[in-house]
Formats: structure tokens, C-alpha cells, sequence
């Protein structure tokens, strides 16, 4: 399946497999989750990962780049190298597809090119 991201069609397919110690770890939803509405982003992810306590993420459902942005929260000090828990709530309208994706995005408020970082889940709507 392929979505518009950014302007830019990607083939979630191509999608790369995280690092032996990854920067962050999504707890829920997993690969081809069938999620509901509100959709509950769960996981850890790398202090270096947020800033001022949040991180950005996207849900995309659809080939025309119709998505929802949102912000992920650490529900503890996010100043640290370790892992910090989150949490995300996203609404959506119903998707006129049953495939999305979503794309949680490393917080770079420097657009330093070195720092992007991100990870998509592939997921399923009711």
C-alpha cells in the first residue's frame, strides 16, 4: 500500500526494520493492528527523542495524504538518555481505506538533517 507522506509517495512495504537497541519502541499498536477511534499510542522512546516533553506523530490513511498530526506526551522526566514512557491520542474521521499508517516522529526543533529520525506502523481501522 502506498501513502502520500510529505508531499511524497512511500510504500509502506519499504519500511526499515529498527536497530538492535532502538530509539524508541512502540508498545501499541503493533504491525496491522486493528485500531479504533480514539486511537491510544503507547510505548518508550530515547529521551533525545522529545522536546519540552512531546514528540510529533501522524496518522495517514489514504493515497490522497489524508492524515491527523497529534503530539505523543513522556509521562515522566523526559530529560535523559534512557527511556521515557508516552502517550498519544489521536481522533480520527472514518477513513475511506482499512489500511493506515502511522509515523511517529523524533521532536527536532533545530531541523538539524542529523537528527531526523522516525518510525511508521503499518495499521488497520475497524
Amino acid at each position: 500500500m502506498t501513502f502520500k507522506i510529505n508531499g511524497q509517495l512511500t510504500n509502506i512495504f519499504n519500511i526499515q526494520t529498527p536497530a538492535e537497541t532502538p530509539e524508541i519502541i512502540v508498545d501499541y499498536p503493533q504491525p496491522d493492528d486493528v485500531v479504533g477511534n480514539p486511537l491510544i499510542v503507547r510505548g518508550r522512546a530515547r529521551g533525545s527523542w522529545f522536546f519540552e516533553g512531546t514528540f510529533p506523530l501522524t496518522l495517514y490513511y489514504g493515497v490522497g495524504g489524508d492524515f491527523v498530526d497529534g503530539y505523543a506526551t513522556a509521562k515522566g522526566e523526559w530529560m535523559t538518555e534512557d527511556y521515557v514512557e508516552f502517550e498519544a491520542v489521536l481522533n480520527y474521521m472514518v477513513p475511506p481505506t482499512n489500511d493506515g499508517l502511522l509515523s511517529l516522529q523524533r521532536n527536532n526543533p533545530s531541523d538539524l538533517e542529523g537528527l531526523h529520525d522516525s518510525i511508521q506502523v503499518k495499521v488497520r481501522f475497524h
